[in-house]
């Protein structure tokens, strides 16, 4: 193999790790935002859940595309092409159906949460009262 042509893959493989470590660590930021408006209680608990859930959602990304990328110049024959782009598929699949889901729940827990605030002012007598009470200036 030529030096140029060496060089030239060993680049790529920089430039391949790189993309797939900035993609894993978006996908990572925006389940840590969704994982976060899922969550209630203690700030610092539900700082650090995320924070956990989405190094562990970046890592297995970036994981997952490493191998596959990596594995597929060595498999030769067809029928190894083909599960190799079907477990593609199927783990696009699954990372898509995740984000989705954390998308979906994210805001619906925040609805849900505004709404069982309306239902606890709506059946206490008064709770309007007391929470609308004007602070002195």
């Amino acid at each position: 193999m030529s030096t140029a042509l060496r060089d030239g893959i060993q680049r790529l493989e920089v430039t391949s790790r790189v993309t797939i470590g900035v993609l894993a660590l978006a996908s990572g930021v925006y389940t840590y935002l969704g994982v976060r408006e899922l969550l209630n209680g203690n700030t610092t608990i539900v700082f650090f859940a995320a924070v956990i859930y989405s190094v562990a959602v970046t890592i297995g990304i970036f994981a997952f595309w490493s191998f596959l990328m990596r594995l597929l110049p060595h498999v030769l024959d067809h029928t190894g092409r083909f599960l190799l782009f079907l477990a593609m598929l199927l783990g696009s699949v699954m990372i898509i159906a995740m984000s989705a889901w954390l998308n979906a729940t994210a805001p619906a827990s925040a609805v849900a949460v505004s709404q069982a605030d309306i239902a606890m002012i709506l059946t206490e007598p008064g709770s309007m009262a007391r929470n609308n009470k004007k602070r002195p200036v």
